[in-house]
């Protein structure tokens, strides 16, 4: 009926946004789901038109954010908030929260990717040069009698070697992959357990995962529903595996008399003082306010030590590279003042 393209994530954030805000202002969903529609280009228009048509067949609005491939722990959390009247207001803090996850992805992606192509750039001006420049330089040096300087002589015997540090770094990738295949046969939450005592990453982990849900919970206790209800739905409806697999073991847990707060008691994926706000939370009767303060801090967090991390490295890798081709340059030129000077 119309043509499907998938959305980006910003796209599906501001739609949500500004849904949100629309419908704050009275309108109704179908009239606001219209204005923006009318506000965007072809390919997001016919999106919005297919979500009408959908609701126009009788369909709940959640089920077409799903249609519409939006994540499905936004639209479980639309779901119960159009049943409690906060659909506006639903909207527009999910939307500002997809928007920072995914910041929040896009920064790690580049975070990750910007040092592969700095290294491999490296590599490949060590193998160039190694290969063709200085063999040169070699060659001379012998016809002269004249002995290479300890510079060129290191770095002809790294760029000889250029292919077998390539193949050990092949060898520790595939490690990795090997150690990841090994895991896969233990329960999400081992592996995520598993991987959030690694100490370089543990600090990410515990961040990422206690703001999934401190956000996810605190959305469905603002929504009206109580913790029970909160946990007992998301072993239903299984918003993400992650949260589903955790409702379960929580929900085990409560049924045996254990509280809340110590269900929660030493596990590695989260922050110690998950707990603390989770008490101080009930004993002030406003705990789904107190988790959604606490993950806009979360997310905050999150964010100054993506920059601190980036403000870090790519200055330390730059220098580094820089260093290594100063090297490379270095290990051409003092042969060429070495003759120089002997004429």
């Amino acid at each position: 009926m119309f043509e499907r393209k998938n959305w980006t994530r910003r796209e599906q954030a501001h739609f949500l946004i500004n849904l949100g805000e629309c419908m704050k202002s009275g309108y109704p969903l179908k009239s606001a789901l219209q204005i923006q529609a009318d506000r965007n280009r072809s390919r997001i228009r016919n999106e919005i038109l297919q979500m009408i048509e959908c609701l126009k067949g009788g369909k709940p609005f959640y089920e077409t954010l799903l249609i519409s491939r939006f994540p499905e722990d936004i639209s479980c959390v639309i779901y119960f908030s159009e049943a409690s009247g906060k659909l506006s207001d639903a909207l527009i803090e999910n939307g500002h929260s997809l928007m920072k996850r995914e910041i929040y992805r896009q920064t790690l992606t580049r975070l990750i990717r910007y040092p592969l192509f700095l290294i491999w750039f490296l590599f490949m001006i060590i193998y160039v040069v190694g290969r063709f420049l200085l063999p040169n330089f070699v060659q001379m040096y012998r016809s002269m009698a004249l002995e290479l300087p300890a510079i060129t002589r290191w770095m002809l015997f790294f760029a000889e070697h250029t292919v077998y540090m390539l193949g050990i770094l092949v060898v520790l990738f595939a490690a990795v992959l090997l150690v990841a295949f090994f895991i896969r046969r233990f329960s999400l939450l081992s592996k995520i357990a598993f991987i959030a005592r690694v100490p370089w990453i543990q600090s990410f982990i515990q961040l990422h995962y206690t703001y999934q849900f401190s956000f996810h919970v605190s959305s469905l206790l603002r929504s009206g529903l109580s913790m029970g209800q909160v946990i007992d739905i998301f072993t239903k409806k299984g918003a993400s595996a992650f949260l589903e697999l955790e409702s379960t073991r929580i929900n085990r847990l409560l049924a045996q008399g254990i509280s809340l707060e110590k269900t929660l008691e030493n596990i590695a994926y989260y922050l110690p003082e998950l707990q603390t706000v989770i008490v101080q939370g009930s004993v002030q009767g406003s705990l789904g306010d107190g988790l959604h303060n606490y993950s806009n801090e979360l997310m905050k967090r999150m964010e100054q030590k993506i920059k601190g991390l980036l403000a870090m490295c790519q200055p330390a890798l730059l220098m580094f590279i820089g260093g290594f081709v100063l090297l490379l340059f270095l290990s051409i030129l003092l042969p060429v003042f070495q003759m120089i000077n002997g004429f």
